[in-house]
């Protein structure tokens, strides 16, 4: 789980404890800009309400995503804008997931983010940590630890300004570089087109998978819990907070004990399935050049220009519909993502 990796490598480099071969960025270029973040990132993980994505959960969340990115295309308007204001659980959250599973999720039901590659995009873990403490922008930091490699800090982050009635601008985003990362490319030998890659390249997927931790916040507090099922999962287990107060690591100790593991329920998995199977028709209707479905064509009179008329009577045209094509739509339309939020507690999980 990357957020107990964090806690344990900021807490442990912050105490003088961290080894070399573990976390290269505090060893190679430490500075006090690198310290300072670590000690606001170990204590808003701390603070934070942690949720984690099942690869099902992180991929319906996504679907959802396509919706909404396909109206906001025609619009013009901003993903997040279109799903409306959502109200955080708690004033810090943490949200993670698989990137690679999402990745092969997205390749496999043809995501429009995936229309030029040809293979699935995503590896290792990705973390969000959202804090709403500061009463004039959001912070969003996304942390990301590919697989086979060590946790790296972010090389920047979001920080999204609220207009003066205090509602988010998501038109009004500041990129947050982080000067410790810069160094640390620089003395690794990044060129500086090098380093603004790799800022850019962050900052895009930190826009674009944003809208799943915020799909699940209206989730959360949607009627129905929108197909989800949070269930409580302990974090540190009683042998760790043991071995920790053995070695003295209060890091671990001031973590939260529990997260939330986010799983999708029947109605969610039944929508999936629902329309995996419509877009596979659809491609196959597609690349077949196929005509209508077959229907029923009433009795008619066809009128030509000589002014003959020709009684047609009724008659079936086109093709039968895939027999394992479902009829009944389960789960919710695909264009269904606007949650109906309560003024229930959305901390609550109950």
């Amino acid at each position: 789980m990357l957020y107990k990796s964090l806690i344990s490598l900021y807490g442990s480099s912050l105490a003088g404890k961290s080894a070399p071969a573990d976390d290269l960025v505090w060893h190679f270029t430490p500075s006090e800009d690198l310290r300072l973040f670590r000690e606001y990132a170990l204590d808003a993980l701390q603070q934070a309400k942690v949720y984690l994505l099942d690869h099902m959960a992180a991929a319906y969340a996504d679907t959802l995503h396509d919706a909404v990115a396909k109206q906001a295309s025609e619009t013009g308007l901003p993903a997040m804008a279109i799903l409306g204001e959502v109200k955080l659980p708690a004033d810090v959250v943490w949200v993670e997931f698989d990137d690679r599973e999402l990745g092969v999720a997205r390749f496999e039901r043809a995501s429009p983010v995936t229309r030029h590659d040809d293979k699935p995009i995503g590896t290792g873990l990705r973390g969000y940590l959202i804090d709403d403490r500061n009463k004039g922008h959001l912070r969003i930091t996304m942390f990301h630890r590919r697989e086979n490699s060590r946790v790296v800090d972010p090389i920047c982050a979001l920080l999204v300004k609220r207009t003066p009635t205090g509602e988010l601008n998501y038109d009004n985003v500041e990129v947050e570089l982080s000067r410790s990362m810069v160094d640390f490319r620089v003395r690794s030998g990044d060129t500086k087109e090098m380093i603004n890659g790799r800022r850019t390249v962050h900052q895009v997927e930190t826009g674009y998978d944003l809208f799943i931790p915020y799909a699940l916040f209206a989730m959360l507090v949607s009627p129905d819990l929108g197909g989800i099922i949070p269930t409580e999962n302990e974090t540190f287990t009683a042998k760790d907070a043991k071995t920790a107060r053995k070695f003295g690591k209060s890091w671990i100790l001031g973590a939260q004990k529990s997260h939330l593991t986010i799983r999708i329920g029947p109605q969610a998995a039944a929508h999936m399935q629902e329309r995996q199977a419509r877009l596979e028709f659809e491609r196959q209707v597609q690349d077949g050049r196929s005509g209508p479905v077959r229907h029923w064509v009433s009795e008619h009179e066809r009128r030509y220009r000589s002014g003959k008329v020709v009684l047609v009577k009724g008659h079936h045209r086109g093709q039968l519909p895939a027999p394992n094509l479902p009829t009944r739509v389960m789960g919710p339309k695909p264009e269904a993502t606007i949650f109906e939020l309560d003024a229930g507690d959305p901390s609550d999980p109950d």
